[in-house]
């Protein structure tokens, strides 16, 4: 695999790379070919599976990404980490899911099902502009299951002082990404740094939501959306403007990237 270049950028999805719909703007995908121009890795890193980021991919050209919040890491169509929780694990978190009224997805590297169902999922995958997951129980006995969401109204302290073992981000209205202690979009990129032998060159790093405040503490160079929320504008090298209003741009021309 190629590892010539400048630098590595990360780019979270929901509220940073992607606009309201979901999709990519031209004036993002045109910033994105040229960051790759000049000599830089453009890299997404989101709280979301492989299978629901195909659309981005295309969009851009981007064939490096850490998904399910640093759960699954690929490059040029070669895995680089995959993580995973056990079956116990899985069956606890769903038990208190049942007494705390809440529903659980799981995620594959490549697939998502549901463990039951409620009238709050269809709000949630609406509100994310995706496909409403098949419902399979059994699923995480199938396969192996990198990260599970928690969809709930409510947020994650209650389970993260329950499964102090794991990692709860609260990525929207209704979802808790749910992963190992060691997992985070951090991890992620340490991960892909070494599998691509580019530690030694700058990292750069833009988001908006709690599950990206580990990646922006840890880049070199740093960019908190406008959108985003005051715990990653308060530790970010940059703050640019809102994800509808050419932030992508703005932050990679502030930092010379383009």
């Amino acid at each position: 695999m190629k590892n010539n270049y400048k630098g590595t950028v990360f780019f979270d999805l929901d509220g940073t790379l992607m606009n309201k719909e979901s999709q990519i703007d031209d004036s993002v995908a045109e910033a994105i070919e040229q960051l790759r121009a000049n000599g830089y890795l453009p890299v997404i890193s989101t709280g979301r599976a492989t299978n629901e980021l195909q659309h981005v991919l295309k969009a851009t050209g981007i064939d490096s990404y850490i998904t399910l919040n640093g759960a699954y890491i690929q490059s040029e169509n070669q895995i680089i980490y995959e993580s995973s929780l056990d079956d116990e694990t899985i069956e606890s978190v769903m038990a208190a899911a049942k007494d705390f009224g809440d529903i659980i997805a799981m995620h594959s590297s490549q697939v998502t099902k549901l463990h039951s169902d409620a009238p709050i999922v269809e709000e949630f995958y609406s509100s994310v502009h995706l496909a409403k997951p098949e419902l399979d129980p059994e699923f995480y006995k199938k396969t192996t299951i990198p990260m599970i969401i928690v969809i709930s109204h409510h947020g994650p302290q209650r389970y993260q002082e329950m499964f102090p073992d794991l990692n709860f981000f609260k990525t929207g209205d209704y979802s808790i990404d749910t992963v190992k202690k060691d997992v985070s979009k951090m991890h992620g990129i340490k991960h892909m740094l070494k599998g691509l032998d580019l530690e030694d060159k700058p990292v750069y790093a833009f988001g908006d939501g709690a599950n990206d405040v580990p990646m922006i503490k840890f880049a070199d160079h740093s960019v908190a959306m406008g959108n985003g929320i005051d715990e990653v504008k308060e530790i970010a090298d940059f703050i640019t403007t809102d994800n509808t209003d050419n932030g992508i741009v703005n932050g990679l021309k502030h930092f010379d990237l383009i």
